[in-house]
Parts: structure tokens; sequence; C-alpha cells
């Protein structure tokens, strides 16, 4: 899984090529917005310049300008396209499964995300830390990502009541209270053991998911 697209790897090609100009702006966009949380993650929100992230991206300026007003827009733009790409890919590997009940769906769910940012620090220190320094510009854009995490996470456990494994849907608020504990453990990782010990707290927030959402008849 890739924070925004493996499409944004690399410039395009010099010279003549046979990329048509849906393909060319889709490109400069993804890789703009890569650049952003990249250099988000590396150098900090108030750091950050919109020369240092055309200069990463490798498009012109007046390109920039063509897609944003500034690197507040360019930065809201990434943080939703890192998260829509990532609850994609969990939809489409965890929601799929056959065979599968709703405890192992809820961890392999946790597993893919968390190896996800682990492989990409710039990319989680940008979406979870440098979210805050944003400050405005970012709260509701924060807030319709943890709508679409519940979102998801009531997807799994209506799974899990097809199945069998929950007796009915999930309270939402409580939903709500994991999202907000999974959010301050991930924070306080980064600071304290860096992105590359994330992988560890998928036990953790997988025992406190099936606590808090888990098959409760009551």
């Amino acid at each position: 899984m890739c924070g925004v697209s493996e499409e944004a790897a690399g410039p395009l090609p010099r010279g003549r090529h046979r990329l048509s100009r849906e393909q060319v702006t889709s490109s400069q966009y993804r890789r703009l917005c890569t650049a952003v949380l990249e250099a988000v993650g590396e150098l900090g929100y108030a750091a950050t310049t919109v020369a240092e992230i055309v200069g990463r991206a490798q498009v012109a300026r007046r390109t920039f300008y063509t897609f944003f007003t500034g690197k507040d827009e360019c930065f809201a733009a990434a943080y939703d396209l890192a998260v829509t790409n990532a609850l994609e890919q969990l939809r489409e590997t965890v929601t799929g499964m056959r065979g599968v009940d709703f405890a192992a769906r809820v961890r392999i769910s946790f597993e893919i995300f968390l190896a996800f940012l682990a492989a990409q620090p710039g990319a989680a220190r940008a979406l979870y830390l440098e979210t805050l320094a944003a400050g405005p510009a970012l709260r509701e854009h924060r807030a319709q990502v943890h709508e679409a995490f519940a979102d998801y996470i009531m997807a799994v456990a209506r799974i899990g009541v097809r199945d069998g494994d929950l007796a009915a849907d999930p309270d939402r608020e409580a939903i709500d209270m994991l999202l907000g504990g999974i959010d301050d453990r991930v924070r306080a990782c980064l600071h304290e053991r860096g992105a590359e010990a994330l992988p560890q707290l998928a036990p953790l927030f997988t025992r406190t998911a099936i606590a808090l959402v888990g098959p409760h008849s009551d």
C-alpha cells in the first residue's frame, strides 16, 4: 500500500512520450502530494515551503499553482488522498476475505495499516503529528478522516454481524473512543520510538477494538 500512489514514484520521462494530458496531470498532482507529505514529515509544517515542495516533486512552480492556491491546500489534498488510498486498500483486502472471523479481520486491518505507516515514516509524521501544527487549515479534514475510519470499522463489524461473530452493530461512540485512543498511541510511538515501532501496536489495538466493539450481547 502506498500513501499517495505508486504512480508518483518519479518524474515524467524527458522529451517526447506517449502519456495523455490526463496522465501527465495526474502524475504531477500525485507527485506534489507525495512531496508535501515527505517535506512536512522531515522539516515540519511551518518550515515547509512551496519551493521545497516543487523541488521534491520536480515540477515547475507555475504547475503547482494550477492545482493549489498554496501550501495549506496542497497539504490538505495530500492528507485526503493518502487516507483515501489507505482505506480503499483496507476495504479491498480485508472486507473481501472469506472464512475469516471478526477478530482476525480487525487484527489484519491494524497490521496492514501500521505496516504502511512504518514503511513511510515521513508520511506517518506528517499525517499524525504535523496535521496538528497545521491548525484550522486541517481541522475539517481531520474530522472527515475520523468519520471515514469509523465507517470502515462499522463495515467490518457488520460483516461480523452477518457471519454471526457479533450480536449487533457496535456503538458508534465506542468506535469514536477507539479511534481517539489509536491516534494518541500512534503519536506517542512516533515521538518516543519512531515509525519503525508502529507495527508493535497491532496486538494492543486489536485487543482494545475487540473489547470495545466485539461480541457483546447487551
